[in-house]
């Protein structure tokens, strides 16, 4: 079973790092969110972390070694299968997803509001980016709620839940991309400003792109992934525990 996992999370790192690839050369337009949400969402944390860390790694002998970018990949996508491998777990319920949109937006609050321990040539940027992500996560926690009441079904529900979340992190990617590459290679004030603004035009477009490839894509990739994670997992899939429940136990492991 472990050797089964193995491979599914190699056979997942490589359809990333090729996706990545093929769609390098289009701005803006990047599939790598959606298939690994999609995956930690169906195989959990610890297969989801895994995969991530491989990928941020591996990619790197297409895309070269740039030491800020490694940081980027492997904090944020870390990060990423966390919250996606709880939100499957938990089958993306719509009070942990406001949850977590509204720890967001207040933790930005809080943070913008009362200034970081860091740099002061930084302080100014890093309060005017918490200040953008407040912004941000307020407006999405605001329409996510409105499509809960709009639409009330479980599918829905679900897949709205995901596409905010994924959403929220891709502008977070951004904005920690703006923290960390400054950070390491130096900038002063001024470039740093520079290259915040610069940001800018490429977070929108994958903002977007996010917003469409996962609200089109959750429900079909989810119905190819799951099956194949009720396998490797079987005493965690729905119909194995309602058997448990009735008497029905098997001696599987």
């Amino acid at each position: 079973m472990k050797a089964k996992r193995v491979a599914v999370c190699a056979v997942a790192v490589a359809l990333l790092i090729a996706v990545q690839f093929t769609l390098s050369m289009v701005p803006g337009v990047e599939l790598v969110t959606v298939l690994l949400l999609c995956f930690c969402y169906a195989f959990g944390i610890y297969m989801g972390m895994i995969t991530a860390t491989c990928f941020s790694l591996l990619r790197c002998i297409i895309f070269g070694f740039y030491p800020n970018v490694l940081i980027l990949y492997l904090v944020y996508y870390n990060v990423f299968a966390l919250i996606f491998g709880i939100l499957g777990k938990h089958r993306a319920s719509p009070w942990l997803c406001i949850f977590i949109m509204i720890c967001v937006s207040a933790l930005s609050a809080y943070f913008a509001a009362t200034g970081l321990p860091i740099s002061i040539l930084y302080q100014k940027k890093v309060t005017i980016l918490l200040w953008v992500l407040f912004a941000l996560s307020t407006a999405i926690l605001i329409l996510y709620c409105i499509l809960l009441i709009i639409d009330r079904s479980k599918s829905g529900r679900e897949t709205a839940s995901v596409t905010m979340i994924a959403v929220v992190c891709t502008i977070c990617f951004t904005l920690l991309d703006d923290v960390i590459s400054p950070l390491f290679y130096g900038y002063g004030k001024d470039a740093a400003w520079a290259y915040f603004l610069a940001s800018l035009y490429v977070m929108i477009p994958q903002a977007l792109c996010t917003l469409l490839s996962v609200f089109i894509l959750f429900i079909p990739l989810k119905k190819v992934f799951m099956p194949v994670s009720e396998k490797l997992n079987p005493l965690s899939s729905s119909k194995t525990l309602t058997n448990l429940t009735d008497g029905g136990e098997r001696g599987e492991d």
